[in-house]
């Protein structure tokens, strides 16, 4: 067991965790483009946020297209829409062998995300965890995601091919992240949740262990969005410190069948509750949600997934008053 998941675990009151970010944009009058492009404007609304509604940790804005942008694939960023890959121009051996060479550790918008870790690591308040891209997702990015699920039974050699790539970028990525004070780094695999579960042991675990492995095995957080009920085992034993689950999920069931080491993180919907519910509903939820899973010592509380922008803030006040004061009971 790893020290910052043994540190959650005593800590005396259910762990809350939300994954928050993009909804904080209101509290500092920036727009998200903003955020996602200036170190000084994301640390701003991150720290509101965090002292705002002080959780025991927080999560750094959400962006999947960091890695991919540093391949130089093209990226669109608008002012309050999640940034999206324009182009998924790495199709073949000969262009990845090109990406490849031209590849040296770092790009983009790698540095921006690193300082704003090193100065909330800095601040000593609660936890700090960064995201990056999941392999079986940053290929997708490469070639295209339509590509890439066909690749996983017209062409695996290529996939294959392109995995350990993919390994090497995000690997250098969350070293940085570590070396700037990350207590864990949150991965985030969306596309594997498509995928049968031999093609995600194949696919995206073995991959997901490589980078552990570069990382000198520091804690590292699964995610994966959608029903991953089919993936749950796999995901268990994947080395993760923690796995982060979306809303579809039943949260107790999946925690039987994980180690007793790894902390559940989840999971209340992001938009029926946090977005479209009032503070008697939210609080509601979180009340039920605490109570199905007081008996295990390895659950964080948590949204299933990233908060969207429009989130009322009397919401998520009072999903972290629920969590207080079932401390307190």
């Amino acid at each position: 067991m790893s020290s910052i998941v043994n540190t959650i675990m005593e800590l005396g009151h259910v762990p809350v965790l939300p994954l928050m970010g993009v909804n904080g944009i209101k509290l500092t009058n920036t727009s998200l483009k903003q955020n996602l492009t200036d170190v000084d404007t994301q640390l701003k609304t991150l720290r509101a946020l965090r002292n705002k509604f002080q959780p025991d940790g927080m999560c750094m804005l959400m962006d999947l297209t960091v890695e991919a942008e540093a391949l130089g694939l093209p990226v669109k960023i608008e002012e309050n829409e999640s940034p999206v890959v324009t182009g998924h121009n790495i199709n073949t051996l000969e262009d990845l062998a090109l990406v490849k060479n031209a590849w040296t550790g770092n790009g983009g918008r790698m540095d921006l995300f690193v300082d704003v870790v090193k100065n909330m690591a800095a601040d000593n308040v609660g936890l700090t965890i960064p995201y990056v891209s999941g392999p079986f997702t940053l290929a997708g990015e490469m070639m295209g995601v339509n590509e890439l699920t066909m690749n996983t039974i017209l062409d695996p050699d290529l996939l294959k091919a392109f995995l350990p790539f993919a390994v090497e970028v995000i690997s250098d990525y969350a070293r940085k992240l570590f070396e700037a004070g990350a207590d864990m780094v949150c991965v985030l695999e969306p596309t594997a949740m498509m995928i049968s579960p031999d093609q995600f042991e194949e696919f995206s675990l073995a991959p997901f262990r490589d980078i552990l492995s570069n990382v000198d095995n520091k804690p590292l957080i699964l995610h994966i969005c959608g029903n991953t009920s089919h993936l749950i085992e796999k995901m268990g034993a994947s080395g993760a410190a923690a796995l982060s689950l979306d809303w579809q999920i039943d949260m107790e069931d999946s925690i039987k069948k994980i180690p007793e080491d790894v902390l559940l993180i989840g999971n209340l919907d992001p938009v029926q509750v946090f977005l479209q519910g009032s503070p008697e509903s939210v609080k509601t939820n979180t009340d039920e949600l605490i109570n199905k899973m007081k008996p295990y010592k390895n659950f964080v509380l948590s949204s299933g997934c990233d908060l969207p922008i429009e989130t009322p803030d009397e919401n998520l006040q009072a999903f972290m008053d629920a969590s207080r004061e079932a401390v307190l009971k």
